[in-house]
């Protein structure tokens, strides 16, 4: 799949309502040599799985989504980030352009990678960069292939985030083109929200005060510290190992407390 992208940064800090702070490396100095790569692709984990230790043991898959691994392609000159030349020499400003790259996308913390959709949109996915290194070097331009790799299966929408307050019987609608694995949903206190479409369901029961489900993170909170023993979980049928999802588009979700869910679109 071909992006159709106006431009890219590297870094930025993310908040709910997007990602600020990020370098943009499409420039004269640095820009995109090939974006058709740049999505990545991410597969499923599913099918069988052998159990350690236990010979003869086997579960299905949970068919939770896998890595990603973009890739960017990109082209190196001798000029600067305003079209002009400032080192004494071609060589010294295409050399200076590289180590400015890689001392960015090699940052073994890992960060975020973020497109301007053709749309004015913009798509994030946190990204490490493995083996960053030089495919065609000329006297005033060099082409860089960089592969990246995200934990995560899908990009993210940026902008501000999505929120829905559920209180009974709802409907939630979700953009984008790939379920939703990693809503958050704040719980007023004890009840039970469940997805009546998918099957599955959370009751969270003892809280003494607002409860934070991650079904992305997997984690429960209470007042700051874990609160995994205030929820009950129904799994949906045959998906025993995901804590809850949203598909694209309509949701028909049932709450007896007040649950405020937050969530960014997923895309391919």
């Amino acid at each position: 799949m071909v992006a159709a992208c106006n431009d890219l940064r590297l870094g930025g800090s993310l908040s709910a309502a997007g990602l600020t702070g990020g370098t943009s490396i499409n420039s004269t100095a640095l820009m995109v040599a090939d974006w058709s790569r740049i999505l990545g692709t991410a597969g499923i984990s599913g099918g069988i799985q052998v159990v350690n230790g236990r010979a003869g043991g086997f579960v299905a898959g949970d068919l939770l989504g896998r890595e990603r691994y973009p890739t960017l392609s990109m082209r190196v000159t001798d000029h600067d980030a305003a079209g002009g030349l400032t080192e004494p020499t071609r060589g010294e400003q295409l050399q200076a352009n590289t180590d400015t790259f890689l001392e960015l996308v090699t940052d073994p913390d890992g960060q975020y990678l973020e497109l301007d959709m053709a749309d004015n949109s913009q798509r994030f996915l946190f990204v490490y960069n493995f083996d960053a290194g030089p495919v065609r070097q000329r006297r005033k331009q060099r082409t860089l292939r960089v592969p990246l790799v995200s934990p995560f299966p899908y990009w993210k929408a940026g902008g501000q985030e999505a929120t829905q307050t559920i209180s009974g019987a709802d409907l939630m609608a979700f953009a984008g083109n790939r379920e939703v694995h990693d809503a958050v949903l704040v719980f007023a206190g004890d009840g039970t929200f469940t997805h009546s479409d998918l099957g599955w369901a959370i009751e969270v029961t003892g809280s003494g005060a607002a409860v934070t489900v991650d079904l992305g993170e997997r984690t429960v909170i209470e007042g700051g510290v874990d609160a995994l023993n205030r929820i009950l979980r129904t799994p949906a049928t045959g998906k025993g190992g995901e804590w809850g999802w949203f598909s694209t588009g309509a949701n028909n979700v049932t709450s007896d407390v007040s649950v405020q869910v937050t969530w960014r679109p997923s895309y391919a």
